[in-house]
């Protein structure tokens, strides 16, 4: 916000800056085929990226760490920022200022707290440079030094969950580290890191660069990520919130655990918060009876049985999907009619049942002979009576298809294409049905919500209820949009949002606390759960989650 007079250009309009009309321009390892195509995708993303933060947080100028040759301070400046840029090489800031000459540019390390003196700026951009260096905690913190209002941070990454760092020794090469020695974090450390620097919230950018290196192939897993760091909520579609990762165990400790004394144990049990107290002795009940479900009252009145799944793993140690949760319970209402398509164990069947009422509707529908069974268990355990479970796969086209069921912990993968899960499968033979067969049959005349979750399948079960998305009251739709899940598939998750956009509905983002964004349509991917108004009753629904 308020760069430094040796970076500041005022006599410069906010415009594109025309590159060097000189003839030659001598070739660096940034000029590298290899190199342009990572660079054009991730120029893309920085354009995508600035276009909503621009407006949003009134971002003015910016700055480029650690340029190199200026490609991206070029980029920020067609944004319409004012931009300068640093590197530490000066090769490199005598090329950028060679190349894109109404730039300013100095020579500065980001590892030196001496960057501070370059003043702060709306937007900080590093992208490319943070694993290459020694010490990237102490960067971290020097960018945070001289960021007004966000980060926006790119770097390869580990392909681990926990926070770990490599250190690793680099070729002495122009695009490589200064002192030979690099360390390179996970995601989980990047955003350790950036939090303990003193950003209020962090966010992964949710359609990465198009490019191999931010996602799984055959030959590797996703190398790279794109973290948005800022010091004020982000209120704007296309991030996704991290939490800070925290320690769960004793890197030290031994397996089995070091013994503690009994008066220990007592203390530190005692001492622990009431629910943690109910899941330590549930968690003891169950080494005496092996497979022993455990009660647990959800934060909206039901009871679930949790067991060994990855969801049950989420209920008792986590919030799960929670800004969805407070969406579905604030929009709906006594005496409507909900349908669940990928009703799975059931956790959104039990929230709309319970905010339905007795005169609502429910129906749950969900494939897999197994899955299904557990689902009763937890509507006649809650006295669902509002609810009608209808034992099938939704899609297109009526008939019998292969169920593909994920043996193990991830059994919310289930799909009628093979998932992808490192976990054995089985298949099963189970009946395809249309939505909007299934509803002529229960005589269901109107329907105010559907929830869609079915792994890749939402555009099949889409286009199978055609009569309903015709009707004259149309329902609001909560809907998986994963290219991941989509793949699979055979199409691209951007068709969902494309074909109901055609059928006149809007597109929301959650943001806190269950209120609606409206968001762009044309991101180039998508992981997230949005959420589908008809235009007809857009302002019904809204006026429903307390938004005029």
């Amino acid at each position: 916000m308020r760069p430094s007079p040796a970076l500041n250009s005022n006599d410069r309009e906010e415009q594109a800056i025309p590159l060097t009309t000189e003839v030659t321009i001598p070739l660096t390892p940034f000029d590298q085929r290899e190199y342009r195509e990572l660079i054009e995708a991730r120029g893309e993303t920085i354009r995508r990226v600035v276009s909503k933060l621009k407006p949003a947080l009134g971002l003015a100028n910016a700055v480029d760490a650690g340029c190199g040759v200026g490609f991206f301070s070029q980029t920020l400046a067609e944004c319409g920022l004012n931009v300068c840029g640093f590197d530490a090489r000066p090769e490199n800031v005598d090329e950028a200022r060679r190349r894109f000459p109404g730039i300013p540019f100095e020579q500065a390390d980001m590892e030196d707290h001496r960057i501070c003196q370059l003043g702060r700026f709306d937007l900080v951009l590093c992208f490319g440079l943070l694993y290459h260096l020694e010490n990237p905690l102490q960067a971290v913190r020097n960018l945070r030094a001289i960021t007004e209002k966000c980060l926006l941070l790119e770097s390869m990454c580990l392909p681990e969950e926990r926070c770990t760092l490599l250190l690793r020794q680099e070729a002495r090469q122009e695009d490589q580290s200064l002192r030979e020695m690099a360390c390179y974090p996970s995601e989980g450390s990047l955003v350790k890191m950036l939090y303990r620097a003193g950003f209020a919230k962090v966010y992964r950018v949710t359609g990465l660069p198009n490019h191999d290196d931010f996602r799984e192939t055959a030959e590797h897993t996703q190398r790279r990520t794109v973290l948005l760091a800022s010091s004020i909520p982000i209120e704007v579609a296309g991030f996704r919130l991290l939490i800070e990762p925290q320690e769960t165990e004793d890197p030290w400790a031994k397996k089995p655990a070091a013994q503690v004394t009994l008066p220990q144990r007592i203390r530190r049990f005692l001492a622990s918060p009431m629910r943690s107290k109910y899941i330590t002795l549930a968690n003891r009940a169950r080494r005496i009876f092996p497979g022993m479900p455990i009660p647990l009252r959800l934060p909206f009145g039901v009871w679930w049985l949790a067991e060994g799944s990855a969801l049950d793993q989420e209920l008792i140690y986590n919030e799960f999907e929670e800004m969805e949760m407070k969406f579905v319970k604030k929009l709906l209402r006594r005496d409507m009619t909900v349908v669940d398509v990928g009703a799975h164990h059931g956790l959104y069947t039990l929230l709309a049942s319970k905010r339905v009422g007795w005169d609502g509707h429910v129906i749950a529908i969900e494939p897999s002979p197994r899955e299904c069974v557990r689902l009763e268990k937890h509507l006649r355990l809650n006295r669902c009576s509002n609810v009608e479970l209808v034992p099938c796969a939704a899609g297109e086209d009526p008939g019998e298809a292969d169920l593909y069921l994920v043996d193990g912990f991830n059994d919310w993968c289930n799909s009628l294409r093979p998932p992808a899960s490192a976990e054995s499968v089985t298949t099963v033979r189970v009946q395809v049905r249309r939505l909007d067969d299934i509803l002529s049959e229960l005589e269901i005349p109107k329907v105010d919500f559907v929830k869609l979750d079915v792994e890749g399948a939402e555009l099949s079960v889409l286009y199978g209820a055609m009569k309903l998305l015709q009707r004259e009251s149309r329902p609001a739709m909560l809907v998986e949009v994963q290219d991941v899940r989509t793949r699979q598939w055979d199409y691209a998750a951007r068709e969902i949002l494309q074909f109901l956009i055609r059928m006149d509905y809007q597109w929301f983002a959650i943001a806190a606390k269950g209120a609606l964004l409206p968001i762009s349509c044309d991101e180039e991917s998508y992981d997230a759960n949005l959420v589908a108004l008809p235009l007809e009753r857009t302002e019904e629904f809204l006026n429903l989650l307390g938004q005029k």
